[in-house]
C-alpha cells in the first residue's frame, strides 16, 4: 500500500497547515482520540476539529513510522504551552490510499488532559479534568 497520504498528512500537521490536511482524508473518516469522548465521524467534522488542534500546538515531530498492508502506525511528539506530549496514531487507509480511520493516543495523562483543556477553551466545548480515584 502506498502511504504517501499519511506522509503528506503528517507533513501538513508538522507545518500546522490545515488546508494541506484535507486531500488526504476519506469522506467517511472516523477519528478516535483524546480530545472528545465520542468518535468524530465524516470528513467535514474531522476537518473542523484538526485546525483547532493545529492552533493549539507549538510544534509536532514524527519520530517513527511503519506500515503493514492498509495500516500505518506513527509515533510522534508535540509541544503545547511548554508541555511535551508523546503520541501515536494508528491510521487505516482505504483502497485509494486515503486515511479512513485515525485512532490517537497521547501520554502522559496529566499533559494530555491539560492540552485537552486548552483545546476545549479555544473551541468552546467542555474540558475534561483529572480527579483522584477517591473522588470518582
Amino acid at each position: 500500500m502506498n502511504t504517501a497520504h499519511v506522509d503528506d498528512y503528517f507533513a501538513a500537521l508538522a507545518n500546522r497547515d490545515s488546508l494541506r490536511i484535507v486531500p488526504h482524508l476519506a469522506e467517511n473518516i472516523v477519528l478516535l482520540g483524546p480530545i472528545f469522548p465520542e468518535p468524530t465521524i465524516g470528513k467535514d467534522a474531522v476537518v473542523e476539529v484538526l485546525p483547532g488542534f493545529l492552533e493549539t500546538i507549538d510544534s509536532l515531530k514524527v519520530n517513527l513510522r511503519f506500515a503493514q498492508d492498509n495500516d500505518v502506525a506513527v509515533f510522534f511528539s508535540f509541544t503545547c504551552n511548554g508541555l511535551k506530549v508523546k503520541g501515536n496514531e494508528h491510521l487505516h487507509l482505504n483502497e485509494d490510499g486515503l486515511i479512513d480511520r485515525i485512532e490517537v493516543a497521547w501520554r502522559p495523562p496529566p499533559a494530555t488532559i491539560e492540552v485537552q483543556e486548552v483545546f476545549a477553551s479555544k473551541l468552546g466545548f467542555p474540558a475534561m479534568h483529572l480527579v483522584p480515584a477517591s473522588d470518582a
